[in-house]
């Protein structure tokens, strides 16, 4: 697979390195996102780059110390008892504004937790001729090293890239697909340039799950294990709040109840998940997520929502083979699972965009509870639950909304789903004395039409932010 996006990343890095002055430049995210290729793309022959493993500090600097002879001969001849005299040696020698890339740098603090001290030292000397690369794939680790005031690296770093998942236009672009097949496969492999790559092997998209994902010998296989051994050493907390969402526990009580655990006990790991953004809060429009009692938690991540969906729930009848039986689970459901990514995909087309006529505030869902009245009488017989796909604001009038009905099925008749779309909308709190501009997003063209705005799966892809 070529080289997919990263332009933005890949132009600052360049600009950090053509610098005449040395900098501090640290690199973080999830696992297979492509940290290294992207740093390698970007670094030349000259430039040093190490990867480090899990073994004992001594062990690290001698090993880096090979790895900078292959440029500079000779130079793992003496015995470096340090990690600063590894580095300054290379100070010495190196030419001026070489590039060195400590790659898996948190295996280097978990050996030894001096490190971060030493750079600091190094960096504040003010002697630095080469620029320092630090990266790793322990999002929480590399957080702590850029974000944490007690760290000894705070405020040090002249480039902080924190890399995220690759949109889904550009993946559409690089493996040639229509704007339909492109949001059902990222619906199962997200933004990840690594699982994109293993699916470009098969020929279908059922073939990549039976051999990556369903096979206990797949890659793919035990993934979520891999990524969260990354960022604890005790995974179960967070195997276990995964596990409960993806079964359709997202209130806050609800996850405790489902892991057997008091609420209190779940506070730090459903922390730790978000800020890996590996679940996200669902907040109804126009309320406050710090003082809301309806917050939702979804799983963010497309790959482990899948995952948690489809595969964690039948791994005991995964190990007895019976891998046709997670297949049906698998194309009764994904049709539901892609259906929660194109409600997410049209309202981040809307969020901050400019379309009919006006720029949009963040774009939400809305749910909750309305009263039902009988004619003539003041006080309500009942209450209808009430859901809205995309509500958002007029960022240029606040006295304009617009509400969008996501469907991702077969075509459908426009103006039915416009009639009840606009019954609904009556009825809602948000939307009264507002001028409120309806929107339809849906997989197909329509078999009839109807007074609204429409949006298909083309346009929204192209509204996506980059």
């Amino acid at each position: 697979m070529e080289f997919v996006d990263r332009s933005k990343e890949q132009k600052r890095l360049e600009r950090a390195f053509g610098s005449e002055t040395s900098k501090f430049v640290v690199i973080y995210g999830r696992r297979r996102l492509g940290k290294s290729t992207l740093l390698k793309r970007v670094i030349n022959e000259d430039d040093i780059y190490f990867e480090a493993g899990r073994q004992e500090s001594q062990v690290q600097i001698s090993l880096l110390a090979g790895t900078i002879a292959c440029q500079y001969s000779g130079f793992d001849m003496p015995l470096y008892p340090s990690w600063k005299s590894v580095l300054m040696a290379f100070n010495r020698v190196c030419k001026d504004r070489t590039v060195l890339v400590l790659d898996e740098f948190p295996y280097m603090v978990e050996k030894d937790p001096s490190l971060p001290s030493v750079l600091q030292n190094i960096i504040d000397s003010g002697t630095l001729r080469y620029h320092l690369v630090i990266c790793g794939s322990s999002q929480r680790m590399m957080q702590h090293f850029v974000l944490d005031k007690s760290d000894p690296l705070y405020g040090r770093a002249n480039e902080k890239i924190n890399l995220r998942p690759i949109r889904p236009q550009h993946w559409q672009e690089a493996m040639c697909l229509d704007a339909v097949s492109t949001i059902e496969e990222y619906s199962v492999w997200g933004g990840v340039p690594r699982y994109w790559a293993l699916r470009e092997e098969y020929s279908s998209l059922k073939e990549a799950i039976d051999q990556l994902v369903l096979d206990e010998h797949g890659i793919l296989f035990g993934e979520p294990t891999s990524l969260f051994i990354d960022e604890a050493n005790d995974i179960a907390p967070f195997q276990s709040i995964m596990t409960a969402i993806g079964h359709g526990n997202t209130r806050y009580s609800a996850v405790a109840s489902a892991i057997g655990k008091k609420t209190t006990e779940i506070s730090k790991p459903l922390s730790a998940l978000s800020e890996m953004s590996y679940i996200s809060k669902d907040v109804p429009f126009g309320e406050s997520e710090d003082k809301t009692k309806k917050t939702l938690y979804v799983i963010d991540d497309n790959f482990m929502a899948f995952y948690y969906t489809f595969i964690e729930p039948h791994r005991s009848m995964l190990a007895l083979g019976r891998t046709g039986f997670v297949t049906q689970k698998i194309e009764s459901g994904l049709p539901a699972l892609v259906g929660n990514v194109w409600e997410r995909l049209c309202q981040t087309a809307v969020s901050g965009n400019q379309l009919f006529g006006h720029t949009w505030n963040m774009a939400r869902r809305w749910w909750g509870k309305v009263p039902v009245y009988e004619e003539g009488r003041k006080t309500p017989i009942g209450f209808d639950e009430l859901e809205f796909d995309v509500v958002a604001e007029a960022a240029d009038d606040r006295g304009t909304i617009l509400v969008g009905e996501c469907k991702w099925k077969s075509a459908d008749y426009a103006d039915r789903l416009l009639l009840k779309l606009k019954a609904k909308t009556q009825k809602a709190p948000f939307a009264q004395g507002k001028n409120v501009i309806y929107v339809l997003f849906l997989k197909e063209h329509p078999l009839s039409e109807a007074d609204c705005r429409m949006m298909l799966p083309d346009e929204v892809l192209k509204c996506q932010p980059e």
